[in-house]
């Protein structure tokens, strides 16, 4: 009976969103929220203190093994012991104030009335932080869904960044026609590129660009098809001799995925 009433509910949601309704007979999508997310698989602090000492779990959605990517590395160097990760991290903060990567974990948005930074008026959201496996994927290698859509927006440390600028970047304007650029990639489950899909986090390429994103925005990614792996990129006009100058993070939510190419 849930599982009924959860498929009527969003077939309604698409009817008046003006997506294609769901097809009688086919599974309901899955909507991944990241609220289901176990303390282990949480930012602890606006930081993410929890990312350096190895004591942070990679989230999976337990319904179809859909993981999120997450690497931690040490290092030392002339004596000098670090640590550093990349990846996909689930996190309820929105520190919308305080600049810099001490801040890397918190989303810029906050809704008027409660407060909370995720999608919908959600508390949760995934953040994410591009590298070598900041990437989602099946645990199954045989399996691939169709990603018809999901949420973006600006993490704090590169919105403000862009915003006032900071040691290491510019401040985006319509003078210099700046722009973020981010890139999904869709792989079948033999390696294959399915195809990409681009999404600007700000544009001030013309005067009728939207600037800083400041809230969510929604990207199809239906025209991916059916994959196995989607894969993130970022590319940016303030950019220097070792790549962007302008921090490489990005926020998402409410991932919605099926079977079917007709769903949503």
């Amino acid at each position: 009976m849930k599982h009924l009433s959860f498929l009527c509910a969003l077939c309604l949601t698409g009817l008046l969103s003006g997506c294609q309704p769901c097809i009688p007979g086919e599974p309901a999508p899955y909507v991944i929220t990241f609220e289901d997310a176990p303390a282990a698989s949480l930012a602890v602090s606006p930081y993410g203190d929890n990312l350096y000492d190895q004591s942070f779990m990679p989230y999976t959605h337990a319904l179809t093994g859909l993981r999120f990517g997450y690497d931690f590395a040490s290092y030392e160097y002339e004596g000098y012991a670090y640590t550093t990760w990349n990846g996909i991290v689930p996190s309820r903060w929105n520190d919308m104030e305080t600049a810099g990567y001490q801040n890397q974990c918190s989303v810029y948005y906050k809704d008027t009335l409660t407060g909370k930074g995720g999608h919908g008026n959600s508390e949760t959201f995934a953040l994410v932080y591009i590298g070598t496996d900041s990437e989602i994927s099946f645990n199954d290698p045989e399996k691939e869904m169709v990603i018809h859509s999901l949420f973006v927006a600006n993490s704090s440390y590169t919105a403000l960044s862009m915003l006032h600028g900071d040691m290491f970047c510019k401040v985006f304007s319509y003078q210099d026609q700046d722009w973020l650029k981010l890139t999904f990639t869709g792989h079948g489950k033999d390696g294959q590129v399915k195809g990409t899909v681009d999404c600007y986090l700000a544009d001030f390429r013309t005067p009728a660009g939207d600037g800083i994103i400041t809230s969510w925005k929604k990207v199809d990614l239906s025209s991916l098809g059916h994959i196995h792996k989607l894969t993130f990129t970022m590319e940016s006009s303030d950019s220097g001799p070792w790549g962007m100058n302008t921090p490489a993070y990005f926020c998402m939510d409410n991932i919605i995925f099926s079977e079917y190419s007709l769903l949503i």
